[in-house]
């Protein structure tokens, strides 16, 4: 590691090299603007006999100041009058997180031709307003001359941060893992004060110039540890599906498994990373939401019908998972069925680095869980008056392949009827010793 002593650049640079470890394309890219309420909200709508400038004013994309980004300069500008026009029409609260289809140059194909000649193609954009505090217990602001500088204590700023993709069709899909990783940025930004970047005096308007040449190192005087955290979004906030299927394999069924199960996973022997990925993965495809919803009404059925209790009462499954590094993963209990089986194969086909399709993907089988879930319960419904429609419902259980989880929940929110129709019907399948998988 660098000594102490080394100058900053060659500490950036290391730092920098060990980051892209964690980069797996170049077709993501992020900016940080500061975001000047004030201006954006004195800027009047353009009219049609209005000049150049100031249309251009009037976009508000000069209450938008650059402080870093991986994009250059042309593409820049454009992104961030496309964010004004959508800010101009409906300013978001902090916090709300935008999404946003935009066409604009891909930086990394249009390096080889003439910026004139580059075609602009559809990026997926997500953008969010963002507050940081600068906590002046954190800095000493006495300059060398004794006096105090002028940033007050607890100052506000406001900022925009955009997180910009050519490669994936959709980021909206990623909502709250966006979110979650923009707040995570606000605390490195408490830290540190904003120092506007300094542009050389023949180009006062380089800000907003597409022409200029802007190093995005010299934007500002953000620290590498911002700049590393920006830069590292794709792989934190997408690449962890792709991470989960990798570590798990063809055992990825068993996962898929566990989520639909509503398990209580203990995973030992991973690093916080790993554990964190899967946990994640297992919120994509949980139905946990929907257990606490047909949950909440146990109790009160509970004591009108107590003679139920058992069946009323969801019972908790413990799964541990072990990783060991450099081997396969294991479970103590490989719970697994048809349908999780049929879903595994189809994931693993995919190509891994399309997180958006493997995140659709992921949805649909919640989404075909809780549907062979409802159609259950339509035909105990009328197996109450209906002992065809009890084969019927004997018929789904066998060849949905899901049967023993849908006997699982389908219990929660049935009424007393369909609890007796339940009874007869777990009873002849323990009878006739048949396996629901």
């Amino acid at each position: 590691m660098a000594d102490s002593t080394s100058d900053s650049s060659s500490v950036q640079s290391l730092q920098v090299d060990q980051s892209s470890e964690k980069k797996i394309d170049n077709n993501r890219f992020y900016a940080l603007y500061s975001f000047n309420a004030q201006k954006f909200s004195d800027l009047g709508p353009s009219t049609d006999n209005a000049s150049t400038s100031t249309v251009e004013q009037a976009d508000g994309s000069l209450s938008l100041n650059i402080i870093a980004t991986n994009l250059t300069a042309t593409t820049e500008t454009d992104l961030r009058k496309s964010i004004a026009q959508r800010l101009s029409k409906n300013c978001p609260k902090s916090g709300d997180g935008v999404f946003l289809s935009v066409g604009l140059q891909n930086p990394k194909t249009s390096t080889s031709i003439s910026i004139s000649a580059a075609a602009s193609v559809s990026a997926s954009c997500y953008f969010c307003l963002i507050e940081s505090t600068f906590d002046t217990l954190d800095f000493d602001l006495v300059s060398q001359e004794g006096k105090c500088s002028d940033i007050r204590p607890h100052e506000v700023q406001q900022f925009l941060v955009c997180f910009l993709s050519f490669q994936d069709s959709s980021l909206e899909q990623f909502r709250s893992d966006f979110d979650s990783y923009t707040q995570g940025l606000i605390p490195l930004l408490d830290k540190e004060p904003i120092v506007s970047p300094s542009l050389p005096q023949s180009f006062p308007e380089a800000s907003c110039n597409s022409s200029f040449p802007i190093d995005p190192k010299e934007l500002s005087q953000l620290s590498t540890r911002i700049h590393n955290y920006l830069e590292q979004w794709p792989y934190v906030v997408l690449e962890y599906l792709t991470r989960t299927i990798q570590y798990f394999g063809s055992g990825i069924q068993h996962l898929l498994y566990s989520a639909l199960l509503n398990a209580n996973l203990q995973i030992n022997d991973a690093t916080e990373e790993q554990e964190d990925d899967i946990r994640r993965f297992i919120n994509c495809v949980s139905i946990s939401s929907l257990v606490e919803q047909l949950q909440s009404s146990e109790s009160v059925k509970i004591e009108t019908c107590p003679e139920f209790n058992d069946l009323w009462l969801l019972q908790p499954i413990v799964i541990t998972i072990t990783l060991r590094q450099g081997q396969s993963v294991t479970f103590d209990k490989t719970y697994s069925c048809n349908f999780c089986t049929q879903a595994s194969e189809k994931l693993l086909s995919f190509d891994p680095t399309n997180v958006s399709k493997i995140k659709d993907f992921l949805e649909t089988i919640k989404l075909t869980f809780v549907h062979c879930l409802n159609k259950l319960k339509r035909f105990l419904k009328q197996a109450e008056l209906d002992y065809y429609a009890l084969y019927r419902s004997f018929s789904y259980l066998k060849k949905c392949g899901c049967g023993d989880m849908l006997l699982r929940y389908v219990k929660l929110d049935g009424g007393p009827e369909t609890l007796s129709v339940l009874s007869v019907l777990e009873t002849f399948i323990k009878d006739m010793k048949l396996t629901l998988m």
